[in-house]
């Protein structure tokens, strides 16, 4: 029997909720008996829910209106019989009270169903943004990066005309030339742009706008100077010892693996800044042997002016050591600050940019929304922001907490803790092992730091859900071992805790399948594992699956464009956000080419493309050969040229065509060329409704709707019916929420403990050091291991923990999204790779064999 808490006033209910415990269900169970226990039949105007996706959002308000609905009319449907049982019990109503009270409530939400507040984090605060500007006519820019590169190809046409800036152009490129890099410097400068969206810059950035280009040139100068003066005392210590050496006449491979003057020529050259100072040299110190009494070809001469000369050689190597230890520390950091100098000496005219072009274009960007709010929040007292808001909420649900970045925490906090001091209640539901969108500032440690935290202002409640309602048995089973066998490797004590603790019970009947394959094929891996997904898959539909049953989840899209393309080419119908992209289908390709066409009329290279697009695809009826067909029309007068290759002859007045709307140009265009057929009316049509939002946002000019499909045409995707029988391939990311009958987990060998992509990070600084800057931005370097100080070591370390709990993360995230089957696909062999934890979690099991290259657990077949 589940135990269900209800809610009371003013307590933080937080719930840890692992994947498939059903914490949607507990998030409506909630909100449904505040909506009950209430004497006002409006109370959900007084009720907030959050979540992070628009498919989250419907589920939620389609579960609570239907459970209103069924409970209005008491035809309670099985899946929600338990949960009115429940209702009636904890509320203590007859069925006939509940019946009454449903209808009440139904037919106040029906009347006010703007009200019915369940939305994502993200539409609430733009909400409560546009109500600070309602005077405006301010718009959502939602692709963020396409803005930036705006904002800095606008920054870097000015700054190139200015005298001022032009040298530090150049002089950019002219380092990037030394360093063997392409001389284009703007994917620096929009690194540099894209600090000042991120959340995690936030806070740093606002302190580092005000510095003025003549501020950076002064610190510049300071910088300069402390380095040199260091690289020049390091010199003249290396040169003290070789000339100590000429004086003495003791020759450097007289040293014990001339460990000493290679020490000593690493500071004449400057190479300082890994750590020189190895374990070997050491010892020998520590032994008192500065030669090797092994050598034979060291004279014995060598060895006696070593032996007379080694009190002072020791005394150099000290002193050298204590210069350096006094003062590295601040040397690098001020070398890796000045790695960056010069791009971030420019954010003030980014910046400059940056709101000239919002400006200009009346927007806001959904990557800054949490920062507006924040800002707008310190300002402004908390009544008036529910004055502008028009509502004041009592009761707050906020669901998959550990996506939560701290800004959309620190925002809602604020107006969750008023509720709570006013007898309100709020309900926080997550699971730390699902963070996996740290890549746009969310930090999973928030969600770490609220379960163990105390708070003098609320009670709080914490409550983990232990039973899973969503896999079978075996499923189940194997996670709980695997997640068990990963949680030993851990360093950080929570995090061990997190993964240990996180072992859960089996709801559904016993049954369920896990299958491990192991691919010993090195040269041609990809292609034997498409080869042994399509024989599973084969093997699946065999078992009574449908298509539609089978889920592919891959880390990234190169991995799904790869299988997508390979199960279509083998006439496997595929439901993936790559396929079902616009753009890629030969019947849109034909109409953009054709509206190429219309805007350069006499451009033969665009010409020739449409001919052998139409002749390749039989669109095109002649007799004659490709070539010549292509090589007879290229060159006619546009409106022969037409004639020429249209099917029909409906199109062929120039004068009516261009006098026409994109939309029914579009419509002639596929007449003409015969392009709609049985197979390909959603791609059509998708493109049609593509059309007509495009009329609506940029006119009817052909120059600015090709511009517009270009800037577009990457996210443009069909409208596809959920019906349809099709595999569905997508990234883990994606897939985050769902669920699958079965699920294929290939190229399970993603890098556990690295990543491509660099991380920067602020560092605390002491300000007259900086000239008043109190923090400075340097990049994680991977040799910052070698370096001999523990700030650095410690940051690398820290680094290298949150990808592999991102990894691992995603691993568990894909691990539980099946319902009856997991198959895992990976590589043998790969030791660097999330691999590792499975072949370790076979070896704890005694199961691993080197010979054995396939494991499962469970029995293969349908579960009805």
């Amino acid at each position: 029997m589940i135990k269900f808490i209800i809610l009371i006033p003013a307590t933080l209910k937080i719930y840890n909720a692992s994947a498939g415990s059903g914490k949607t269900f507990f998030l409506v169970k909630n909100y449904l008996f505040i909506l009950f226990k209430s004497p006002h039949c409006d109370e959900f105007k007084r009720i907030l829910a959050l979540t992070f996706t628009n498919k989250a959002t419907e589920e939620i308000k389609n579960r609570i209106l239907q459970c209103i609905k069924e409970f209005s009319n008491q035809k309670i449907s099985k899946e929600y019989h338990f949960l009115y049982n429940s209702i009636i019990k904890d509320l203590k109503l007859t069925k006939r009270q509940l019946s009454e009270r449903a209808k009440k409530i139904l037919s106040e939400i029906l009347s006010d169903f703007s009200s019915l507040s369940i939305s994502t984090i993200d539409k609430f605060t733009y909400r409560i943004i546009r109500s600070f500007f309602s005077n405006k006519n301010i718009y959502i820019e939602m692709d963020t990066h396409k803005f930036l590169w705006e904002v800095i190809d606008n920054l870097y046409n000015r700054l190139k005309s200015s005298e001022k800036w032009s040298h530090i152009l150049i002089q950019l490129s002219l380092e990037r030339l030394k360093k063997g890099k392409n001389w284009d410097i703007r994917k620096e400068l929009f690194k540099i742009a894209s600090l000042i969206v991120e959340e995690n810059s936030f806070f740093y950035m606002k302190k580092i706008r005000f510095q003025s280009f003549d501020d950076w040139i002064i610190l510049k100068k300071k910088l300069l100077k402390r380095t040199k003066k260091f690289e020049k005392k390091c010199k003249k210590q290396g040169e003290k010892f070789f000339e100590f050496l000429k004086k003495t006449s003791i020759q450097k491979n007289s040293f014990y693996y001339s460990d000493f003057p290679k020490l000593f020529q690493k500071f004449r050259v400057k190479n300082i800044i890994l750590n020189p100072f190895h374990q070997r040299i050491e010892k020998s110190i520590q032994k008192k042997v500065l030669y090797s009494s092994k050598n034979s070809t060291i004279n014995m001469d060598q060895k006696i002016l070593i032996e007379r000369n080694k009190k002072k050689i020791l005394s150099l190597y000290q002193k050298t050591k204590f210069i350096y230890k006094k003062y590295i520390f601040s040397y690098i950091l001020d070398k890796l600050f000045l790695k960056n100098f010069h791009y971030l000496s420019i954010i003030q005219e980014i910046e400059k940019e940056f709101l000239f072009l919002k400006e200009e274009k009346k927007i806001f960007l959904n990557a800054e929304l949490n920062k507006i709010l924040h800002e707008r929040i310190i300002q402004d007292p908390i009544p008036l922001i529910y004055e502008k808001m028009g509502v004041q909420y009592k009761h707050y649900f906020l669901d998959e907490f550990q996506d939560t970045s701290f800004l959309q925490w620190y925002n809602i906090r604020i107006l969750i803790e008023n509720a709570l001091s006013e007898n309100g209640s709020a309900m926080i539901v997550g699971d730390p092992k699902q963070s996996i969108y740290r890549w746009r500032g969310v930090d999973y440690n928030l969600f770490l730091h609220l379960i163990s935290s105390s708070s003098k202002s609320y009670h709080k409640k914490i409550i983990t859900i232990g039973t899973n309602f969503r896999s079978y048995e075996e499923i189940v089973k194997f996670n709980n071992s695997l997640y068990q066998s990963v949680s030993k490797i851990f360093n950080s004590t929570l995090y061990k805790k997190i993964y240990k603790e996180s072992k859960q019970k089996e709801f559904k009947k016993p049954g369920g399948y896990v299958e491990l394959n192991f691919i010993i094929e090195q040269k041609n891996y990809r292609n034997e594992l498409y080869c042994k997904i399509q024989k599973k898959i084969k093997k699946l539909l065999k078992q009574k699956y449908k298509l539609s049953d089978i889920a592919i989840l891959v880390r990234n899209n190169e991995d799904g464009n790869f299988l997508s393309e390979k199960l279509l080419e083998d006439g496997f119908i595929v439901n993936t956000s790559v396929s079902l992209l616009v753009k890629n289908h030969l019947e849109i390709e034909i109409i953009i080419h054709f509206f190429y066409i219309l805007l350069k009329p006499h451009c033969y290279q665009k010409r020739a493309t449409l001919i052998l697009l139409l002749l390749k695809n039989k669109l095109i009826h002649t007799k004659k050969r490709d070539h010549d067909f292509l090589v007879e029309s290229i060159f006619l007068p546009f409106d022969l040229f037409l004639k020429k290759i249209f099917i029909t002859n409906k199109i062929l007045d120039l004068k009516n065509l261009y006098n026409k709307s994109i939309y029914n140009i579009v419509e002639k265009v596929i007449d003409g060329f015969g392009l709609l057929n049985q197979y390909n009316t959603e791609s059509i049509y998708s493109f049609l409704d593509f059309v007509h939002r495009s009329i609506k946002t940029v006119g009817n000019s052909i120059v600015d709707f090709l511009e517009y499909w270009e800037s577009k045409k990457e996210k443009e995707s069909i409208i596809i019916s959920d019906n349809t029988d099709a595999l569905r391939i997508m990234t883990i990311h994606k897939s985050k929420g769902l669920q699958f009958p079965v699920v294929i987990l290939p190229f399970t060998d993603w890098n556990a403990f690295s990543k491509k992509k660099k991380e920067g990070i602020w560092i605390d600084v002491c300000p007259n050091l900086y000239h008043g800057l109190d923090s400075i931005y340097i990049e994680i370097e991977p040799y910052f291991k070698y370096i001999n100080d523990h700030f650095f070591i410690n940051i690398y370390e820290e680094y290298l923990s949150k990808i592999r709990i991102d990894n691992l993360n995603l691993l568990y995230v894909a691990t539980t999204r099946p319902m009856e089957q997991l198959i895992i696909f990976s590589r043998y062999g790969k030791d660097q790779s999330v691999s590792f934890y499975l072949k370790n979690f076979l070896y704890e099991k005694k199961l691993w064999n080197d010979k054995i290259f396939q494991y499962s657990f469970g029995i293969e077949k349908k579960n009805y």
